[in-house]
């Protein structure tokens, strides 16, 4: 497998098994452990998990079954790069603003949040252009 899509394939089984390994440790360490990982389990497994491997599928195939070249062979690594720093960002920011007394404010949340939401139109720009361009 070549291009963008193999890196976004890549990333979502990375972040299942993240995802998995958060579950586990939230079922096993109860109580104020599952508030702390709940964002951050739910986004690593949905962005994470299922979003990327959705965007390796369509990188990968939407275009050989539109028979269509890609609109932009460059946008999907600039997408995977806003994605997985915004994904990143945003479990740090919130695991990290749950402790008591903690420096990092759940506020800083949203710029890494605005990542994924750049990351996600750059994806849907290049797919339509691909495909109805």
């Amino acid at each position: 497998m070549k291009g963008p899509g193999k890196f976004f394939f890549l990333a979502s089984f990375l972040y299942l098994g993240i995802g998995t390994t958060l579950g586990f440790l939230m079922a096993y360490l109860r109580g104020k452990w599952v508030l702390r990982l709940v964002p951050v389990h739910t986004h690593v497994n949905l962005l994470g998990w299922v979003s990327m491997l959705i965007f390796g599928f369509a990188y990968t195939y939407l275009p050989v079954f539109a028979g269509k070249k890609l609109y932009s062979e460059s946008l999907p690594y600039l997408h995977f790069f806003l994605a997985n720093l915004g994904l990143i960002g945003m479990g740090a920011m919130w695991f990290g603003s749950r402790f008591p007394k903690s420096p990092i404010s759940p506020t800083w949340v949203w710029p890494f949040g605005g990542l994924v939401v750049l990351s996600s139109w750059l994806f849907i720009f290049n797919m339509l252009m691909t495909l109805f361009g």
